[in-house]
């Protein structure tokens, strides 16, 4: 009997002792895990040099309600606003191949929205609601006169719910491969809370943000969904990409695009506006693509579409000559009437 019990307790020992050093070592590898993560995102981001490029212009900050955000302003004419997309390192050069042509006949703003480019980064969910806002406040206190919105894929639905909530300052809307979304359940709730929360973790959501916006990722997506022509996909492009979303902060409008908090299905507000309205699609785009059209024009009828050939989702950079012969067309005085 005692030989039995100090061969039991020798037995739960030895457990103990095992079950001790699983844990030892559960820690111990976890703890090297994050360390090597936390290491890799700092030699990323110091890497990452600053910002350096800037459309022709001169060059402002903005005080908006959640950050300061950059803008530059050239030309003369009528004022014409450009709001470029929202994705890994999307800023204002998306409209480098139109400012100077729009700039001959308009006075063009463009700006970099909250969370890209030269515009503050703060930990923020930024909403189309925000965005709207952010538009208004804009048009209101530094345009201060009826405004051409020229938006490009998700901005659209920023730019259609800015000129609900101001009529007064837009005067017409430009939108390009505007996106058409589907209606969200309980799930898709659940996922976007999710997504954001795992972007929101110190370390590991650094580190998805940089797997999401890696050269590589950037170099795939372009090629598969930005551009018909190929040849576009430069390493000058991806790497000014990459730079612009490895920026301190740049993970919070990713994190925003990814998990969904961008969102917003336009259409009932869309039917409600009374602005002309240009809608430009790339035919070969595939998101939000040319067969989402019909819809569009049923709900609006007094609004006009073009198509361009051989482009995908930026004809307006794939396409520049084509595209901006058509909008300055249509920007001219009755142009939406021709």
């Amino acid at each position: 009997h005692f030989i039995f019990m100090k061969t039991e307790q020798l037995e739960l020992e030895c457990e103990h002792s095992h079950r001790g050093s699983f844990l030892k070592s559960a820690l111990l590898w976890t703890g090297a895990a994050v360390g090597t993560l936390a290491a890799l995102n700092a030699f990323i981001a110091a890497r990452t040099p600053p910002l350096q490029n800037a459309l022709p212009g001169t060059f402002h900050r903005f005080p908006g309600r959640a950050g300061d955000v950059a803008y530059v302003v050239a030309g003369s004419g009528s004022p014409v606003l450009l709001l470029h997309g929202v994705g890994a390192g999307n800023s204002m050069l998306e409209w480098e191949k139109n400012f100077e042509a729009l700039r001959e006949h308009h006075t063009v703003y463009a700006l970099d929205l909250l969370g890209f480019g030269r515009s503050d980064r703060p930990e923020y969910k930024y909403s189309c609601g925000d965005y709207a806002d952010l538009i208004v406040s804009f048009l209101r206190n530094v345009v201060d006169e009826p405004c051409a919105l020229v938006a490009s894929s998700d901005s659209c639905n920023f730019a259609i719910e800015a000129a609900n909530r101001a009529p007064e300052l837009v005067s017409k809307l430009v939108l390009v491969c505007p996106p058409t979304l589907p209606d969200e359940g309980e799930g898709r709730q659940a996922e976007r809370h999710l997504l954001w929360k795992l972007f929101s973790l110190p370390v590991l959501g650094q580190t998805i943000h940089n797997f999401f916006t890696s050269r590589a990722g950037i170099r795939r997506f372009s090629e598969s969904e930005m551009f018909y022509d190929k040849t576009l996909v430069t390493e000058e492009f991806v790497t000014r990409h990459h730079v612009d979303a490895h920026q301190k902060g740049a993970r919070w409008g990713v994190a925003s695009f990814v998990s969904g908090w961008m969102r917003r299905d336009a259409h009932r507000t869309w039917e409600n506006l009374s602005q002309p309205a240009l809608l430009i699609w790339g035919r070969n785009a595939r998101i939000s693509g040319i067969e989402t059209a019909p819809e569009w024009l049923a709900l609006k009828t007094n609004a006009q579409l073009e198509v361009i050939d051989r482009a995908m989702l930026m004809p307006h950079f794939e396409r520049p000559a084509e595209w901006n012969t058509v909008v300055l067309n249509w920007l001219k005085p009755n142009g939406s009437d021709e």
